[in-house]
This record gives structure tokens, C-alpha cells and sequence, in this order.
């Protein structure tokens, strides 16, 4: 082929021009960007669609269009395709900076089989049919509250739903939608406006109909002009002819706002929930390096993803319980703003994390890891330089899924019922800027296919599957939705 011998007078031309094994350099997407100019360019061209060799963008991969697939291309080479080799070209770390580089192009180049909207009808309506790859289905409303944060089925099939306010709904889902109240929760009816006291997350405990605990988070302030500086406070409670009941304050965490503030139970009983930090605000900002920033700092308490136990302590095998200074009840650390929280059939913990200006994240949580920020993220800072971050640096995860330009991801679920028997085992994921509810497939740390659901829905805060195997929505403006599949009834 042409472009074939195109490649490899490129590949000529780069040995000749670029000292070998270069010591590594900033490897921020303005680098990386003149990698791919310099380097990838003449073949594929600027855009990485029209050139002699093929699309790096709009088309699937042959080689795979994850990250170690990417960095396996740059650096071996596919030499029987006319695909050079640039092991002695870059280093390792401007290779994987490079193929990030690349992920960030096919994630705003809506590659085709990654999102089909166009197939999307009445997106942005509760009635009519909508047509997806994998399920056709209808969108119902259940019930209206005020501004919402989270919700949580009872075994009953009944809804509580948390209002920022400070009410506890309770919703029956088959019935007429009209709420009633749970009376004396510890959140006083205090406005969103006023940061003082919001009503966040609500979980039940995985027990439940033995000890009957329904877990809250709320978030307080005592000076509302320093919205930055915030607590937030684990209670458990139970509820007993309509009133709230029992109330224990188990743990108060520091965080910078209240958005991340969202429950998650594993199997064997641990609760997590999350602090953020992103240090755009006057409380909150320092002249420290980025790796001296409290999320970097496993004595902080901002910016981390808990593990306690079921009465608010930290568990003896949490990995940093026996270092001297550090917040024992840390389970990873370097988030920025975790906004969705879920595991899945095998026990893995999945977030969706807010990045700076784009940058958004799903990542896959493990023990004691190092998730980055500030340091690293795929998003611009917040200056008015608008700043090029890192996106890699040693021993700091990448995310399994990036989203660049960013949505505002949201709320998160692993569908594990029946009801939409093709969605089984993935991951739902709501936006708030964008407005939209993302089907997304992941093969260990690679993501394969990125389905738009529905566009234009409303700022979708939480997702959970309902006793009935029904996806249920809560967006911020406090309706609850589901989606039935078109040939149910």
C-alpha cells in the first residue's frame, strides 16, 4: 500500500531527525499533542482521519483502542503493516502520554459503535418509544419531590428519597407518586442556599430486615460565606410509625463540598462513601506543590474514599490503619469530586469522578491506590492560563474510562437484573452538565462500547435497579423516573 511506504520513509526520516532514547519531558497533552504532530501526522494526518495510513479516530482500532493496546502499537510497531516502530524514538513515559493522548481524540470524536444517539427517539420526553442498540424502552415518571440528592429502595418496594433541604421522602412507586415525609431526621429543614445543613445520600443497611439501620450522609456548615469547608457526617437510624428513630452520629469527615457525598456496601458488610477536593476555592487553595495537596496527603481527610464498618469505625484491615499519621479510615486516595459510587457482581467498586475543565473519570477503586489528583488529570486547570495538566505519572492510576470534552458525570450503576437482559453487567452512568444516561461496556481495564441512552434528560444524580429489575433515575429537580423495556407491561 502507499501509505505503507509513506510510513516508513516518515519512520525514516524521524531516526534521522530525533536523537534516540530522549530523557523524558513534560508529558502533558500540549507535548503529547506535538508528538502526534511531529510524529504521527504525516501518515495519518492532523486530523487522524484522512491520511494514507488508516483513521486513528471515527473507526475501531484494529489492534485495540486501550491504553496498553495503544502503547504496544507506538512503541513495537506493526512493521509487515508500514507501521514504525518508535521504541528509540520517545521514552516510555511520552509513549504512554502519547497513546492518552490519542484516547482523548476517540473520546471526543464520536467514533461510531461507541454511541449511537442518533438512533434515540423522544430522548428528552416520559413518553414514546425509544430505540437504543440493546433495548428499546420507556421512560415513566414515579414521583416529584424538591431538589434531591439520593435514594434508596425498601424491601417493600417503596422509595425513600432525599431531599437537599433536609426532608426524608417516602414514595410508593406503584401508587399515585404523591410523597409522604419521614419526621425528626437529623437534618433540619435549612435552605440549599445557606450550606448549612443539606441532606445528601440514603442506604440501606445490606441487613436491613434483621436490624432495620438506614444509613444518611448530610453536610454541614456553620459558616455559610465558606461553602469550601465543609463536614460531612455518617448517621444511622431507624424508623418506627413515621418518625426517625435512634438516631447515632457515627463519623464526620471534612470535605470541600458536599456533591460526592454517595454510600456503596460490599459484600461483607463495609460501608464507603467519599470526600472531595478540587481547590478552586479561597478556603481551600495553597501555593503547595500539587503532590503536598491534602488529596495527596494520607493524614487529610479531602479528596479520599472511606471504609468503616456498619457503626462508623475503621476497620483493623484497611491499608493505611497502621501507618503513623495516616486517616485510618482511607481506602484510596487522590480523587478530586467521586459523585457515584457501586459495585459490581465481583465485588469491584466503580466511581465516576468529576475532572477540573474536562477530564472526567470512571475508574475502578482498589485498595490503597493513588488515584492522582492534583497531580495528574486528563482536564485543563483552573487558571486563567487554562493551565495543561499531567495526565500520567508513576505509581498514580488511569481511569478505565475518560471523558474529554467532560458531561459532569453523576450518578452510577452496574445493572445485575434481568429486565434488560443485553445490559446485564454494565455500567449506567448519568451527567449532570450533560444531561444524558451513558451505556458503558468495560473488558477489565479496557472500555469497548459507549452507548448515549438518552440525551437531554435532566441532571441525573443518582441511579439504582429497583426490586422490579426497572432502572430508576433521580435527577436534581427531585423526579424520580424508571425505564421499562417496550414489551413489558
Amino acid at each position: 500500500m502507499a501509505w505503507k511506504m509513506a510510513s516508513a520513509m516518515f519512520a525514516i526520516a524521524m531516526l534521522t531527525g530525533v536523537p534516540q532514547a530522549r530523557e523524558r519531558t513534560e508529558d502533558g497533552p500540549a507535548v503529547a499533542a506535538q508528538h502526534f504532530a511531529s510524529q504521527c501526522a504525516g501518515c495519518h494526518m492532523p486530523n487522524a482521519t484522512d491520511g494514507q495510513a488508516p483513521p486513528l479516530v471515527n473507526k475501531a482500532l484494529r489492534h485495540g483502542p486501550d491504553m496498553e493496546s495503544l502503547v504496544r502499537s507506538i512503541r513495537d510497531g506493526y512493521p509487515d503493516l508500514g507501521m514504525p516502530a518508535f521504541a528509540g524514538e520517545m521514552s516510555e513515559a511520552e509513549i504512554r502520554a502519547l497513546a492518552a493522548y490519542l484516547i482523548s481524540r476517540r473520546n471526543t470524536g464520536n467514533e461510531p459503535g461507541r454511541t449511537i444517539a442518533e438512533k434515540v427517539e423522544s430522548s428528552n420526553s416520559s413518553k414514546g418509544l425509544i430505540n437504543t442498540d440493546a433495548a428499546d424502552f420507556m421512560v415513566e415518571a414515579v414521583a416529584k419531590v424538591g431538589p434531591a440528592f439520593g435514594f434508596a429502595f425498601m424491601p417493600d418496594g417503596n422509595v425513600l428519597i432525599t431531599e437537599v433541604d433536609g426532608a426524608l421522602r417516602l414514595v410508593d412507586p406503584k401508587g399515585d407518586g404523591q410523597p409522604g415525609t419521614i419526621h425528626g431526621t437529623p437534618a433540619p429543614g435549612v435552605s440549599k442556599e445557606q450550606y448549612r445543613r443539606r441532606l445528601l445520600d440514603v442506604s440501606l443497611h445490606p441487613d436491613y430486615r434483621t436490624n432495620g439501620w438506614i444509613y444518611l450522609l448530610m453536610a454541614a456548615n456553620d459558616a455559610p460565606q465558606a461553602v469550601a469547608d465543609m463536614s460531612i457526617s455518617l448517621h444511622r437510624g431507624r424508623l418506627r410509625d413515621g418518625r426517625w428513630v435512634d438516631d447515632q452520629s457515627l463519623l464526620t469527615v471534612r470535605s470541600e463540598l458536599s456533591s460526592s457525598a454517595r454510600m456503596a456496601w460490599d459484600s461483607q458488610g463495609f460501608l464507603y462513601f467519599a470526600s472531595n477536593y478540587t481547590g478552586l476555592y479561597p478556603s481551600q487553595k495553597s501555593d503547595a506543590p500539587p503532590e503536598a495537596k491534602p488529596p495527596q496527603d494520607l493524614a487529610s481527610q479531602f479528596g479520599k474514599i472511606f471504609r468503616v464498618t456498619d457503626d462508623g469505625k475503621a476497620p483493623p484491615d484497611n491499608p493505611f490503619a497502621d501507618r503513623a499519621g495516616a486517616y485510618p479510615y482511607i481506602w484510596s486516595y487522590g480523587h478530586r469530586s467521586p459523585l457515584g459510587l457501586a459495585f459490581d457482581r465481583n465485588g469491584e467498586l466503580w466511581e465516576t469522578e468529576n475532572g477540573a475543565r474536562g477530564g472526567d473519570e470512571i475508574n475502578r477503586i482498589q485498595r490503597g491506590r493513588n488515584y492522582g489528583w492534583p497531580v495528574i488529570t486528563w482536564g485543563h486547570l483552573y487558571t486563567d492560563a487554562l493551565e495543561m495538566a499531567r495526565p500520567i505519572a508513576p505509581a498514580m492510576e488511569q481511569p478505565v474510562v475518560s471523558f474529554v470534552p467532560s458531561p459532569a458525570l453523576g450518578g452510577l450503576a452496574v445493572y445485575t437484573a434481568t429486565a434488560f437482559p443485553r445490559w446485564r453487567d454494565n455500567l449506567l452512568v448519568g451527567s449532570l452538565k450533560g444531561r444524558q444516561l451513558y451505556r458503558i461496556v468495560v473488558d477489565g481495564d479496557r472500555e469497548v462500547l459507549r452507548e448515549t441512552l438518552l440525551h437531554d434528560f435532566g441532571r441525573i444524580r443518582d441511579i439504582d435497579t429497583g426490586p422490579d429489575g426497572l432502572v430508576y433515575l433521580l435527577t436534581d429537580d427531585g423526579t424520580l423516573s424508571r425505564l421499562r423495556p417496550a414489551n413489558a407491561r
